[in-house]
């Protein structure tokens, strides 16, 4: 049926390709407690990806249990010349299994064997069970699970960048079937896992080797009528190291896992506990997308915001006393601020609130005065947006004395953002939407044509700029 689709993911191996991806920017991905995030977010990043494009039905990541396998006992020094994990990457991986399970996905370790033993024994599963499987890894030699029912994606340049291995290509690639890729490895052997092939024999006369011969079985069954040669004498010496790679080489399809398909079928996402996942890891970016859609919130809507619209009326009745409290919040739509889209402004006296899409208002003689009066204290979100786009319909601001986008700055240089709502939801507050949720993105980026909408939205901010103006000053 192709509706039923399994993915597997290597899920030590994955890790630790989006921990190099992101390996430069190591000391930038922090949380507040100082524990290191880049691989979370990495893998995170590529998770979306896969599951947008495979649109799985069924999904395992399978982890290696420990360092200690039924390899290593065919072989001591099995895997052993890789170097140690960093331990940036290893405090990572017990929070990357928390997000998968709040995510509705099933993670799964099995001692004695290795994650690829697990992927190759629910390759069987999925294949008997008419799945369409697709399995994700950082390690080619998964590509011997290859089939006309199973890809293997592996991984080339980071986590994004991704192979896809059929049967089809694995001959293009190697000059052998799947199968015939174990006995190549048998002859090669294999730096990575420590573990020696035939002396002298690389990757290309061991795939010549197995396409004459089909495997190390039947090469050796022939090893008489082979010329007399530097490379026989090899072969025949290193006759068990062959064998013996073979074995290391062969992934367990039939490993004595606990856990059948229905035990991976996905589940519905936990938001609640993913959103304070994502509060907990400082990621700004997937709480963004959360709020986008509306999820994890628990139902509530976003606090509404009492205010008054100004108009050529009453604008003119505005005044400003010595001691009153005063926000200022100017609305573009765009990044470059000298040219950007003027959406509205919203203005907050004491606890009044007023708002506008009209900015020409703030040309009013006592709206201009405010603005311009160095004496007179304001608060607003980005003051050198907010001086640039004022001056720009001629009123020269003064008196701009508390910039939240700069406090934030400075309390979180790395994880910043232009953006009030997503600032505010940095410190747990979510009576401010982001402006992704409200104006939209790309080419479906509008201004609402709902008042009552927009101007929420606008009153929303100018109040969280006062109101989260202690926390970030402290």
């Amino acid at each position: 049926m192709a509706d039923k689709k399994l993915l597997l993911i290597d899920g030590n191996s994955v890790a630790f390709r989006a921990f190099y991806a992101l390996y430069r920017q190591l000391e930038s991905f922090k949380n507040p407690e100082g524990l290191h995030t880049n691989a979370i977010y990495a893998f995170k990043n590529m998770l979306d990806v896969l599951l947008k494009d495979v649109k799985p039905t069924h999904v395992l990541v399978a982890f290696d249990a420990g360092k200690v396998t039924f390899r290593n006992k065919m072989y001591d020094d099995y895997k052993g010349g890789r170097q140690k994990t960093p331990e940036e990457l290893l405090e990572q991986l017990p929070y990357i299994q928390e997000m998968l399970h709040d995510l509705g996905i099933k993670t799964y370790e099995l001692k004695n064997y290795e994650a690829d033993d697990i992927i190759g024994t629910f390759v069987n599963l999925g294949e008997t069970a008419d799945f369409k499987v697709t399995v994700v890894t950082g390690d080619r030699d998964l590509t011997q699970l290859t089939s006309n029912k199973t890809t293997v994606m592996v991984t080339k340049h980071g986590v994004s960048d991704l192979e896809a291995y059929t049967p089809e290509h694995m001959k293009k690639v190697n000059g052998v079937t799947p199968t015939e890729f174990i006995d190549m490895k048998a002859l090669m052997g294999d730096n990575s896992d420590n573990y020696p092939g035939v002396t002298k024999i690389g990757p290309k006369t061991a795939s010549n080797l197995i396409q004459k011969y089909g495997s190390i079985e039947n090469l050796y069954d022939h090893i008489d009528d082979m010329k007399k040669s530097k490379r026989k004498e090899n072969l025949i010496k290193d006759k068990d190291k062959a064998f013996l790679a073979k074995k290391l080489a062969t992934i367990d399809r039939n490993a004595p896992v606990t856990i059948g398909l229905k035990d991976v079928k996905r589940k519905p996402v936990d938001y609640k506990k993913l959103r304070q996942f994502y509060e907990q890891m400082n990621f700004r970016k997937f709480l963004g997308e959360l709020n986008a859609s509306g999820e994890g919130q628990d139902g509530a809507e976003v606090e509404k915001v009492k205010y008054t619209e100004l108009d050529q009326s009453n604008a003119k009745k505005i005044s400003v006393k010595e001691n009153d409290t005063v926000s200022f919040y100017l609305e573009m739509l765009g990044d470059n601020y000298h040219l950007a889209e003027f959406v509205g402004f919203a203005l907050k006296i004491n606890e009044q609130v007023y708002v506008s899409r009209d900015v020409s208002l703030l040309q009013e003689n006592n709206l201009k005065h405010l603005l311009e009066d160095a004496e007179i204290n304001k608060n607003v979100f980005d003051l050198k947006r907010t001086t640039v786009g004022l001056n720009r319909i001629d009123v020269h601001a003064h008196g701009l004395n508390y910039d939240m986008l700069l406090a934030s700055y400075l309390v979180n240089n790395e994880n910043n953002s232009n953006d009030v709502g997503e600032v505010c939801h940095l410190y747990g507050d979510y009576s401010v939407k982001t402006d992704l949720e409200v104006y939209g993105k790309g080419k479906s980026e509008h201004v609402p044509s709902d008042d009552k909408v927009l101007y929420n939205h606008l009153a929303s901010k100018v109040v969280a700029i006062e109101k989260l103006k202690p926390l970030l000053l402290k």
